[in-house]
């Protein structure tokens, strides 16, 4: 791929996500994309909100709606000149060159003037210095006395975290074959977790198409303890919103013999589920499509145990999906209360008298963690709150909220309810 071919990718993954509301991991995989281009794109979405304000203060006019590409090429040379050590020069000649990609050859006279007026002037200090929509900035320092650090956090790059697939192989042996390899890794609280110590393509991870290894960031690998020491082998687990499975598998290889159902409602992710399940070496549970806020799929069978990990704004996974922070609204995030109350509720009555649910998002907002579990307990007169510690992270009233200050996690939250006995 050229070096103009690179910015015009990247200015067309912004289009997708910027324009027609995609995500990044949508935009990524519509089109080849080199390291570069995957750069550009991840680098403009940290920083889209003070790039904005240097890139609108040398436009003239706004661009028509569809010449947002051009839009998001901007955003992209802005990028490359303030956050990147590609020469200025290199930077504004390529990205000018990228408007005949985008088969729009009369706006580079545009691009090359607002380019080198950016370079020509200093980097102002932007009112968006922290990178996040007013809601959210809002919303953290309201929440948390370490709001700016949480932000900090969030514009940093994601550790690749791995996961030991214990039914292949064995940690030791996984961390022979890294070795073996050069690659550098550093070990975390579970003996199957690895963080790397520069990200590499799955396709150069030993062993990954045998199944030796899967990606999962350490925060949803830590999703299983707060259950661990209740399962029992012959036990029936419930993993509700299954796909894409990484806490389903991490719990099949940490216990043996349990009865495990798995349900989600999109086709398609449970198909991505099967195909991964294949390549982990993963038959003994039961799948299933189907909708958790209904009863029509339960077999009226209980399950003694539940996990639900609900649809939520994502807000803890920032680092990973910087996208969200730039197309999300808080319109959009409160829209999705009332479903995740709804998820608690239904699948409540699946449980047994006894049973434990764990409540799971990769939220830090206390509206989906705290709020959604202390509305349910407060009504629900035969749920308990159970105490979970885990290694890293801090209590909350009725849950433990990890967060991605602590760099080898995203943020996540989980809450873990008892059932009565009848």
């Amino acid at each position: 791929m050229t070096p103009r071919a690179e910015r015009a990718v990247a200015a067309r993954n912004l289009n997708a996500i910027l324009g027609k509301k995609r995500t990044i991991d949508w935009a990524l995989a519509r089109r080849a994309q080199s390291s570069l281009s995957k750069e550009l794109t991840y680098g403009v979405l940290r920083h889209y909100f003070s790039l904005c304000d240097q890139v609108d203060d040398a436009l003239s006019k706004s661009f028509r709606k569809q010449d947002l590409d051009l839009y998001g090429l901007l955003l992209v040379g802005a990028y490359q000149l303030g956050r990147t050590r590609i020469p200025a020069h290199a930077a504004i000649y390529e990205t000018v060159e990228a408007a005949h990609e985008l088969r729009k050859p009369w706006a580079k006279g545009v691009v090359n003037a607002v380019l080198r007026k950016l370079s020509e002037r200093p980097i102002s200090p932007s009112e968006h210095s922290f990178e996040h929509p007013e809601w959210l900035n809002s919303k953290l320092r309201d929440q948390y006395a370490e709001a700016e650090a949480l932000m900090d956090a969030n514009n940093r790059r994601a550790p690749m975290c791995l996961r030991v697939n214990t039914r292949r192989t064995t940690p030791r042996d996984y961390q022979a074959l890294l070795e073996r390899a050069d690659i550098g890794y550093r070990k975390s609280w579970l003996p199957e977790s690895l963080v790397l110590e520069t990200p590499r393509p799955t396709d150069e991870l030993p062993g990954f198409a045998e199944g030796l290894v899967a990606v999962q960031d350490i925060g949803a690998q830590l999703a299983i303890q707060p259950l661990a020491a209740r399962l029992e082998p012959g036990q029936r687990v419930l993993d509700a919103c299954a796909a894409p499975g990484g806490k389903l598998f991490h719990l099949l290889e940490a216990h043996d013999g349990l009865n495990v159902v798995a349900i989600d409602r999109a086709t398609d992710r449970v198909q991505d589920l099967q195909r991964i399940a294949a390549r982990l070496g993963h038959r003994n549970f039961t799948i299933q499509v189907a909708d958790a806020t209904q009863l029509s799929w339960w077999d009226a069978i209980g399950f003694d145990h539940v996990l639900v990990d609900v649809p939520c704004s994502g807000s803890g996974t920032l680092r990973r999906h910087p996208d969200i922070k730039v197309t999300r609204r808080w319109t959009e995030v409160e829209s999705q209360l009332e479903l995740q109350g709804r998820l608690l509720g239904n699948l409540w009555l699946t449980l047994c008298g006894g049973g434990t649910l764990l409540y799971c998002t990769c939220s830090i907002l206390a509206e989906e963690n705290d709020g959604i579990v202390g509305a349910f307990v407060e009504t629900q007169a035969d749920a308990r709150v159970i105490d979970v510690k885990l290694p890293t992270g801090q209590a909350t009233r009725f849950g433990w909220q990890l967060l991605p200050t602590e760099r080898t996690t995203d943020g996540f939250y989980f809450a873990l309810l008892q059932k009565d006995e009848k």
